[in-house]
């Protein structure tokens, strides 16, 4: 079985053996062992060509040279296979993040990221499965590649419609009052942006996980900037085919559902607060926009470079290593009862660090909410638009009522369960020396 295993993640392999550990599968064995098997060969080869002999050779336990036209157990199996693999991501796996598939007409599977476009209007070509993106598997049809690459770019249009929506909602359902329900929320967000400049709010590029996991380093915020994810394939990447699909991901303009959350819920903030809020992808931005705009940095540092700008300025530094994969926040100056780093858990816990920050030409203001996973980011939106939580970040800085916000760092521990986060806790906060 030739190929890269390095290009297949983590998240990839671990869901394969998940669903192969649920109770339906475990009560067919066969189709269990021929998910195990069609998946493992598509993990480490994307681009093999999987036959219907050398599946019944080695998983049914046919003769060498068995005849697959009067034999066909292999496709009634893999039929079977694709049904129930369609029936559990549809019942028990609604919730993963990855999906996996087997086009009709193959017997490779494909991993899929699940985007819900059910309700978007937008119809997939023939043999493209609803609401999910490909993330790995054969490489794409010449064909299809331009209608895919216009799909996923049509993730940030979605979102913005998601927002626009939000805002008519409000528009149209807000009772008048003269009394706000969250007025520390309003005046933190008023504080923040309401200084004459535009506002943006960046969006992670989750695609850049994938292809720093395939290229074994992350993407420096300069070569970010300019574009040169061709050139870090070339010198990193040795095998063409592998090369051809990280370029394939790379080149494909996604973010994550948590931003779109976090963008529902700022949207809202902005437009009860007369105040314009831009929604920008992170690929789209520059050094002179985040310099002098106010800008609201979402997601990781592996996912928006763009909060590599502020790193060396904070106390909670991000610290990757790609093999094994980990990541943590390094507390730089740690004071009493605090740790001196926060190492996240895969599906379990993670940390989201919510930083406040002038921005580099001190013409405006940085919000950075940055997560230690796609998921955690999510807590720091729902740290920043709820009452509660800043009137308790308002008495921890030690700020009366009435007075600004300090420039401040916080640190926030999530718990993770399917993929959401019902819960977080502050485990560190101070004011910037900014």
């Amino acid at each position: 079985m030739a190929g890269d295993p390095t290009i297949a993640t983590d998240a990839e392999r671990e869901l394969l053996y998940r669903v192969a550990a649920t109770p339906n599968f475990l009560k067919a064995k066969r189709l269990r062992e021929l998910l195990l098997y069609i998946g493992e060969r598509s993990l480490r080869d994307p681009h093999c060509v999987l036959h219907e002999q050398e599946i019944g050779v080695d998983v049914l336990g046919r003769a060498p040279d068995y005849d697959t036209s009067h034999d066909t157990l292999v496709r009634v199996q893999v039929s079977q296979l694709r049904k129930k693999l369609q029936e559990h991501f549809s019942g028990e796996g609604r919730n993963e993040p990855l999906v996996i598939e087997i086009p009709k007409g193959s017997y490779l599977p494909v991993f899929r990221v699940r985007v819900d476009d059910r309700d978007s209007g937008l119809e997939p070509l023939s043999g493209q499965p609803t609401g999910t993106v490909p993330t790995h598997g054969v490489l794409p049809n010449p064909a299809i590649v331009g209608y895919k690459r216009n799909y996923v770019v049509l993730i940030g249009s979605i979102v913005v419609v998601v927002v626009l929506i939000t805002l008519l909602v409000a528009l149209y359902s807000r009772k008048p009052s003269s009394v706000s329900s969250r007025p520390t929320v309003d005046a933190f967000w008023r504080q923040l942006f309401d200084n004459g400049q535009p506002t943006n709010l960046v969006l992670s590029d989750i695609t850049l996980i994938p292809f720093q996991k395939q290229i074994g380093q992350r993407i420096q915020l300069s070569e970010y900037e300019s574009r040169e994810f061709e050139r870090l394939a070339d010198q990193h990447v040795a095998d063409p085919a592998q090369r051809a699909l990280g370029m394939e991901v790379v080149n494909r303009v996604a973010t994550s559902v948590s931003d779109v959350e976090v963008a529902r819920a700022f949207g809202v903030l902005a437009f009860e607060n007369h105040l314009p809020l831009t929604l920008i992808s992170a690929r789209d931005v520059s050094s002179e926009v985040i310099s002098s705009q106010n800008s609201i940095l979402l997601g990781s540092w592996r996912a928006n470079p763009w909060v590599g700008l502020f790193e060396d300025q904070l106390n909670f530094r991000t610290e990757y290593h790609e093999s094994p994969p980990s990541v943590r926040l390094i507390n730089s100056s740690p004071l009493k009862g605090e740790e001196t780093a926060y190492g996240a858990e895969w599906r379990r816990y993670g940390y989201c660090r919510v930083a406040y920050l002038a921005n580099p030409k001190h013409m405006g203001n940085v919000l950075i909410i940055s997560g230690s996973d796609v998921i955690s980011t999510d807590a720091g939106g729902r740290f920043l638009s709820t009452e509660s939580a800043l009137l308790d970040l308002r008495q921890r800085l030690g700020v009366k009522t009435g007075k600004p916000f300090p420039h401040f760092e916080i640190l926030l521990r999530t718990q993770i369960v399917n993929n959401t986060v019902p819960g977080f806790e502050v485990v560190a906060y101070r004011p910037h020396p900014q």
